[in-house]
């Protein structure tokens, strides 16, 4: 399970690492490669609903095999694109190749996570963050040895399709369900307004995140006259906060409780980064941004459990996710029109105000009464129970003993068939 989080983050990391080759291949300026990179967000976004609706039907391991060989497969198609157009073509294939595998791969975390009784979401997202931070460091060499950008993709591809692949073969055989909606399989999400408060707070801190990414080296040199160097750590501290912060989240989530730790984290992170733009230094940012990332980085593991415990996970999930990434979509381009208007410091100061609006809204992150109890019963335990005591019966001795209902034994074996959880859950028992 987390080697295919951890391939999904190196691919993203090693896609960012080389867009600067591929920008002086293509003789792009900034605003047409601004342009071309929202492929992926667009792919992602179209992809991740209808692959929520797939998930009613289709297996997790399907559907990430699937995913990682479209990610896998169009990593390399960029180096040959020969035109703005084609290479925005090929990266929204290749986003909807990433929101394939993302939807599916957080479906079946929270399958095992469920199957467990423990938290887990966080570790594996932190082995996202991991991979993302591998995949740059790996992309910064390559191109620092003077690897051609092609050769570098297809190594990373070959890499990322032997373990993300191989390992979602250990995801589950059947498709994603939830024990409340056992009637019918929906393929769309179970509105309410539990959902609505979840996929905002998703959309916030993607919104967060992505301004981070693309607006912290520019206010550390451009606004505090950082060296372009010491700029450069800005993003760099924020996501090894971020991925250390993943590594404690299930312990700190189990120790508060996700709605205390969702409301404590992101207003730390509000707190912290208002103080940060208020000081107006270079190491004040950084450490705004250190804390930024450990303040965010429980919030979205702890969304996505929330949202796949409300009814069908795959719909549901698709739903946060897609919303998330719409947040990261339009977060960049929000700061950049606030800050023509009233310069970037203050624009960053949108994010104090998006943290502190998840810090109100963590009450919908609190599990309700029914997900927050013991796994859900299925219908011949449901049966069972209504029906009182198992009827006794005399032995060969005159002792009594349960009768055996061939019948009974049946139904609890389909009961079972009906959602096992992946091979891989053993691993983290």
């Amino acid at each position: 399970m987390a080697a295919v989080f951890f391939a999904l983050g190196a691919a993203a990391g090693t896609w960012a690492a080389r867009i600067p080759a591929l920008k002086a291949e293509l003789h792009l300026s900034a605003g047409v490669l601004g342009l071309v990179l929202l492929g992926p967000a667009i792919g992602s976004m179209l992809a991740m609903p209808a692959t929520g609706a797939l998930l009613g039907a289709v297996s997790p391991r399907r559907v990430a095999q699937l995913g990682v060989l479209a990610v896998a497969g169009l990593l390399p198609l960029t180096t040959f694109a020969g035109s703005a157009w084609q290479l925005f073509a090929v990266l929204a294939g290749w986003g909807g190749g990433i929101g394939m595998t993302d939807v599916a791969m957080n479906t079946e975390a929270a399958a095992v996570q469920e199957h467990l009784g423990k938290t887990t979401m966080s570790r594996f997202h932190a082995a996202y963050s991991a991979g993302g931070l591998a995949g740059a460091g790996a992309g910064a060499f390559a191109a620092a040895a003077g690897m051609p950008a092609r050769a570098n993709f297809a190594l990373a591809a070959a890499i990322i399709l032997a373990a993300g692949a191989g390992c979602a073969h250990l995801f589950s055989a059947a498709p994603a369900a939830h024990p409340s909606h056992r009637a019918a399989r929906s393929r769309w999400p179970t509105w309410s307004w539990t959902l609505a408060c979840l996929a905002a707070v998703a959309f916030g801190s993607f919104l967060a995140e992505g301004a981070a990414s693309d607006w912290s080296a520019v206010y550390l040199h451009s606004s505090l006259g950082a060296s372009p160097g010491e700029a450069a750590i800005g993003y760099t501290v924020f996501s090894a906060a971020m991925l250390g912060g993943r590594l404690a989240g299930d312990r700190l989530t189990d120790w508060a409780g996700p709605a205390r730790l969702v409301r404590a984290s992101a207003g730390l992170a509000a707190v912290a980064f208002l103080a940060a733009l208020l000081i107006g230094r270079p190491a004040a940012g950084m450490a705004g941004f250190a804390i930024l990332g450990a303040g965010l980085s429980v919030v979205v593991p702890i969304v996505f459990t929330a949202a796949s415990r409300l009814g069908l996970p795959g719909p549901n999930l698709a739903l946060v996710t897609s919303t998330g990434y719409t947040g990261m979509l339009v977060g960049p381009a929000v700061i950049g029109g606030l800050a023509e208007v009233v310069g970037l410091p203050a624009a960053l100061g949108a994010i104090v105000v998006i943290t502190t609006m998840t810090a109100i809204l963590a009450g919908a992150v609190r599990p309700s009464a029914s997900t927050a109890s013991a796994p859900l019963r299925q219908p011949a335990e449901d049966r069972r129970l209504r029906a009182g005591p198992p009827a006794r019966t005399a032995g060969m001795n005159g002792a009594t003993g349960p009768v055996r209902d061939s019948r009974r034994g049946r139904a609890q074996a389909s009961s079972a068939r009906r959602r096992t959880p992946s091979r891989v859950a053993v691993m983290f028992a």
